[in-house]
């Protein structure tokens, strides 16, 4: 998808209390997960979810 569907989509959820960023790798294509350099979006979105993470219920 585009940048610009991503950014709206997001915006979308503004209000929520839902947790969402968007960030984009530039000179990468929809199928980022198949092409080289693949392991630095898969970091990215580690650290990202990690940093981002819920104490659950204890």
């Amino acid at each position: 998808m585009p940048p610009s569907v991503i950014r709206s989509n997001a915006n979308k959820y503004r209000n929520s209390t839902a947790t969402t960023e968007t960030y984009e790798f530039p000179d990468r294509s929809h199928f980022t997960g198949v092409e080289p350099g693949w392991e630095q979006v898969a970091d990215y979105a580690l650290e990202w979810a990690m940093t981002h993470a819920r104490p659950g219920p204890a």
